[in-house]
Order: C-alpha cells, then sequence, then structure tokens
C-alpha cells in the first residue's frame, strides 16, 4: 500500500546524495587547469590531427587535483 510512497522517498535521497556527491567533486577541482583545458578542447576541435601529438605535452601542463 506505501511501497509507491517508500519508493518516492528512497529514490529522492538518492538524488540528494548525487547531486552532493557532484558539489563536492566540483569544489574540490582544480581551477588553475581550466585555461589548460580550454586550450585542449581548442586545439582538438581545431586541429585533430595535430592535436595528437601534442595532448602529452597538455596532459604534463596540467597541475593534479
Amino acid at each position: 500500500m506505501y511501497t509507491h510512497e517508500l519508493w518516492y522517498g528512497l529514490g529522492a535521497l538518492a538524488l540528494l546524495a548525487v547531486i552532493v556527491w557532484a558539489v563536492m567533486q566540483n569544489r574540490r577541482r582544480n581551477r588553475a587547469n581550466d585555461p589548460i583545458t580550454e586550450a585542449a578542447t581548442r586545439e582538438e576541435y581545431s586541429h585533430p590531427d595535430r592535436y595528437a601529438a601534442e595532448e602529452e605535452e597538455f596532459r604534463r601542463r596540467t597541475h593534479p587535483s
């Protein structure tokens, strides 16, 4: 009888847990990598053939999180 309400509540708790996890992951990211990531993305879309050779250089320039 009340199983639908139980599943609704469990689904809401699961959604809340995922949202909390995502916010915490976003706070932990290293914002110093943003310009490097943007440059790598631009290079990959502009020159995909050249990007394969330069990918390791972009990875080397990133800072650990």
